[in-house]
């Protein structure tokens, strides 16, 4: 892969729960930004609770990191052209670490 083709800014966020009284609120802060390749998998549409909810799938690849191959989480956030993705899972990508490839869902009300 070229590096003309990893041309989305990629924002990972970390949870950081905080408690409050008998339960605990998300607090997201930036961990890296980076450059990767957002290509969509899937997408669908389901009636949920009387309401129409579109989920979609996309594939993200970016170059290994250090800091994210250390503290990269399921419960993070990314952030792509100001939409947050949840990840589904991470996958390396080679034996000499040269990048992730990260499954991500979205969920449009």
């Amino acid at each position: 892969m070229g590096v003309g083709e990893l041309n989305k800014i990629v924002v990972f966020k970390s949870n950081t729960p905080t408690t409050q009284g008998a339960g605990a609120k998300d607090g997201y802060s930036t961990l890296l930004t980076t450059r990767g390749r957002l290509r969509k998998l899937s997408g669908a549409r389901n009636l949920t609770f009387g309401e129409l909810v579109e989920s979609s799938s996309y594939e993200l690849k970016v170059r290994y990191e250090q800091t994210l191959a250390d503290n990269i989480k399921r419960n993070m956030k990314v952030e792509i052209d100001g939409k947050i993705y949840t990840i589904d899972s991470v996958e390396q990508v080679e034996e000499k670490r040269k990048y992730f490839l990260i499954a991500l869902k979205r969920k449009d009300r």
